[in-house]
């Protein structure tokens, strides 16, 4: 999707268009950590009981194991012993004393530079008399206990901010709340969301956003009191748990936190950033007893927040939550289903072509839709809303049979449509699409079905399923955003990709950012390997389009190819409503 002007299915909330490139990356970086030096180094002792004796078959290993020199080596089953951090392992005591044939443990050596060493020991019995010996191997397993130690530390914190996940930020909330409830007290339950954050994506890049992110958070920690607790429960939103407060101090702890994200700019690689929150309060426990009502009564509040303005803030109350809220969903209804009964859903298209100087053949076709006093509705108005009432369907099957309409009046032309993962997902609402492609099937093959990353990445098999159905009827299938999300390769190659449409963010600016030339060099690497064509959005100026096709990208899109008309010179009238036959039936 490339228009500029965010239309349909381009229009993400600011928990979609967080950068989350950091969090999987890091995870697989942090799983390689470790010692490399250790990796794989183990050795063998014999014991002789007789003379408590230790002989090693290899004293370089074992120096390296204990940390120490070949001659501090430890040569006796007491010395060895002391070197055992915490207490020894009872079935490897037993084993040293003869009661035992054999045993296996793991425990932590202690060095000399004062740092612990995770080993594993096994061993048994062999021989008989005074030839009876304990043979056992060592082997170091630090490298293991790091990558355990760093799961279990993810599982419950936040990787990018080292605050809390959402899962545990709402444990500690309902304890919270309990002990209030118990003890009589008092406190709140705030959600923060960074202000366009989106924004900083496209302009600057993810690592920026991410510094931004992570930086945000810190300031945010570091005017709480140590009772308070913090989570970060979005891509773009913390949860904060204040203890201990009235509405007056309330008040003041909110000020404060809208002040200290904003007292200074953040220095990131791409330049500064000023950035600023928005943040929603409710009182606890007299507004939310639990920490459903409590996270979904900040949300609303939050809302609220955003509606006022950048750096604002919002108590909840009962209108915040149930009347305004079901009255902008009631009006938002009706005016999405009178649009589509009234045929005010209209197509925009905008052209992709593969050199800057060919004539447009191929288009992307955008969502626009008119009130009833004839002015546009903007995207970000009327899309979410259609999400979140479950109207998108309709939109999405409106789009394709404009689509259609268009195609069928005009031969010599390739349109790109999108569809939403919900209708993907909802068997009876993919089938009826599908149904709609099977009846104008001589038209597929001028047809190429998108969707995002991040939606693909959410429901991997419903997707799969869906592109073999598409693609079985002669659509080729596009991936949109490219580059926002973690769609592994092996998912690639099952869904039988088309295209490839990279992300708008790594595109603009990309003649002076070596940053985003890396990633767009990578990208193209990955698309020839698996035989897909690449579309470059948000194409706004000359030497962009020029370093984007030497790097050998296939097409390009965006402001500068073309905006989005809904009347274009070669559609003067705009997409046809009706199919021509049923036109002509209706004309007869």
């Amino acid at each position: 999707m490339a228009d500029n002007a965010k239309a349909f299915h381009h229009e993400k909330s600011d928990a979609e268009k967080a950068p989350v490139m950091g969090a999987s990356a890091a995870l697989s970086v942090a799983l390689q950590e470790g010692d490399a030096s250790d990796r794989g180094l183990q050795t063998m002792f014999e014991f002789d009981p007789t003379a408590g004796s230790l002989k090693w078959s290899d004293d370089e290993a074992a120096a390296r194991i204990f940390g120490v020199s070949r001659d501090n080596v430890a040569a006796t089953s007491d010395a060895f012993s002391a070197r055992i951090h915490g207490n020894e392992d009872e079935t490897r005591i037993a084993a040293f004393a003869g009661d035992r044939q054999s045993y296996s443990c793991e425990y932590q050596l202690k060095r000399d530079e004062g740092d612990g060493h995770w080993v594993e020991e096994r061993g048994g019995w062999i021989g008989a008399g005074a030839g009876r010996r304990l043979i056992s191997v060592i082997r170091s397993i630090e490298t293991r206990k790091r990558r355990e130690e760093q799961l279990s530390w993810l599982a419950v914190n936040d990787e990018l901010t080292g605050h809390l996940n959402r899962t545990h930020l709402k444990k500690a909330l309902d304890a919270k709340i309990a002990n209030m409830i118990s003890g009589g007290t008092t406190g709140a339950y705030l959600m923060v969301g960074i202000d366009d954050l989106g924004a900083v994506n496209a302009d600057f890049g993810f690592e920026a956003a991410d510094k931004v992110i992570a930086e945000v958070a810190t300031r945010l920690a570091s005017v709480l009191s140590p009772d308070d607790r913090i989570g970060r429960v979005a891509g773009t939103k913390f949860g904060i748990i204040i203890s201990d407060t009235d509405s007056d101090h309330l008040r003041q702890i909110c000020v404060r936190l809208l002040n200290v994200v904003r007292e200074s700019v953040i220095e990131t690689k791409g330049g500064v950033i000023a950035a600023s929150v928005c943040l929603g309060a409710v009182s606890l426990p007299q507004q939310a007893d639990n920490s459903n009502a409590a996270m979904t009564r900040a949300e609303a509040a939050l809302d609220a927040a955003k509606r006022i303005g950048k750096s604002s803030w919002s108590a909840f109350t009962d209108k915040t939550d149930v009347v305004s809220m079901r009255r902008r969903n009631t009006h938002m209804s009706d005016v999405i289903l009178t649009a589509l009964n009234e045929r005010r859903v209209r197509l925009a298209f905008q052209p992709i072509v593969a050199d800057l100087d060919e004539t447009p053949k191929k288009f992307e076709c955008l969502i626009r839709m008119r009130g009833d006093d004839g002015q546009n509705i903007p995207a970000p108005e009327f899309i979410p809303a259609a999400e979140r009432l479950g109207l998108v369907h309709l939109l999405d099957r409106r789009v394709l049979e404009l689509a259609l309409n268009t195609l069928a009046v005009i031969p010599n032309i390739h349109l790109n449509v999108n569809i939403s993962m919900e209708t993907v997902k909802d068997f009876v609402w993919a089938e009826g699409y599908i149904a709609l492609l099977r009846a104008n099937q001589e038209l597929t093959r001028r047809i190429t079905v998108e969707l995002t990353e991040t939606q693909v990445i959410d429901s991997i098999d419903a997707s799969i399923e869906f592109v073999s159905e598409i693609k079985r009827l002669g659509c080729s299938f596009g991936i949109d955003d490219f580059g926002a999300g973690y769609t592994s390769f092996r998912n690639l190659k099952a869904m039988d990709i088309d295209i490839l449409k990279i992300d708008g963010s790594f595109v603009t600016g990309v003649s002076s950012s070596r940053e985003n030339q890396l990633f767009v060099r990578t990208l193209l690497d990955l698309a020839r390997n698996f035989g897909m064509q690449t579309v470059a959005e948000w194409v706004d100026n000359e030497a962009d389009a020029m370093l984007l096709k030497g790097l050998g990208v296939d097409f390009l899109q965006g402001f500068l190819i073309g905006k989005p008309e809904t009347n274009p010179d070669w559609l003067p009238d705009g997409a046809p409503n009706e199919t021509p036959q049923r036109a002509e039936r209706r004309q007869s």
